[in-house]
């Protein structure tokens, strides 16, 4: 396990991995523990916010921050896979020339419009969460970057990959460990409750259980983007589990920017 967790984080992390380490054999660890590394990442996000919350910053430039941090941890990997089916779905060519525009490292225009668009959604639900000043809010950020990354390991491990898919040799390799991708958003997303049971207000206990609506709306929202990329490009691939975990993680913070906007905490 630990193998495959420091073999995400080479990947997928932009912070440099304390031990570097590489083993073909477990790729699909790495796949298993890709929502863990989304656990941490999720967590510095919201100690992100809290240090922008503590120093009192511009609600303008508090939302920027909280924008942009979740593409540079993870090097704009991602966001490469989300840009590149963006280019490749709405070409609406033939099969193969959507394939081959999947594999091509030229951007288009579609590419710019679709991201142009991600960031304007991101922002502002960003601004409309920083606007509330409340830590309640980030206290479901790991959860739901660990929801999106165990769609997107489960859909690479289990759904039929294309041809120059660089997991099409996992298709050899199954067994039940694999259920245990799923044990990362679950307990994201209790450490969240707990930090809300924590905090009491005149001898309240503060939990707020529509707030459960980001990591869910999260996976559910990465599930269909997958589906959708899959049935139009033929099969799975890397870029193909990037746009679906950036897909989830816009809807996620949209729910979370829409839950306490119209049920105030």
């Amino acid at each position: 396990m630990l193998t495959g967790f420091f073999m995400a984080w080479g990947m997928f992390c932009a912070i440099p991995c304390p031990h570097k380490v590489w083993d073909e054999d477990k790729r699909r660890w790495m796949l298993i523990m890709y929502p863990a590394l989304g656990l941490m990442l999720g967590v510095l996000w919201f100690a992100l916010y809290g240090v922008l919350l503590a120093l009192e910053m511009p609600v303008v430039l508090t939302a920027a921050a909280m924008t942009v941090y979740p593409f540079l941890i993870s090097g704009c990997i991602h966001l490469d896979g989300f840009m590149d089916v963006n280019d490749a779905v709405l070409s609406r060519r033939d099969l193969a020339e959507r394939q081959r525009i999947l594999k091509d490292s030229h951007v288009g225009s579609f590419a710019v419009i679709r991201t142009v668009m991600l960031f304007l959604f991101f922002f502002a639900a960003m601004l409309v969460i920083a606007g509330r000043n409340s830590l309640l809010d980030g206290a479901f950020l790991g959860a739901l970057m660990a929801a999106s990354r165990a769609v997107a390991g489960w859909d690479t491990m289990k759904k039929a990959p294309l041809a120059t898919s660089q997991y099409t040799a996992l298709e050899e390799r199954g067994g039940a460990a694999c259920w245990l991708i799923w044990f990362w958003p679950l307990l994201a997303v209790g450490l969240a409750v707990l930090l809300q049971v924590l905090r009491v207000r005149s001898g309240a206990v503060l939990v707020y259980p529509y707030l459960f609506a980001a990591p869910v709306l999260a996976a559910a929202a990465a599930c269909l983007a997958g589906w959708s990329a899959r049935r139009q490009l033929g099969g799975m691939s890397g870029d193909i589990a990037g746009y679906q975990m950036v897909t989830g993680e816009l809807a996620g913070v949209i729910a979370l920017a829409l839950c306490g906007y119209y049920w105030p905490m």
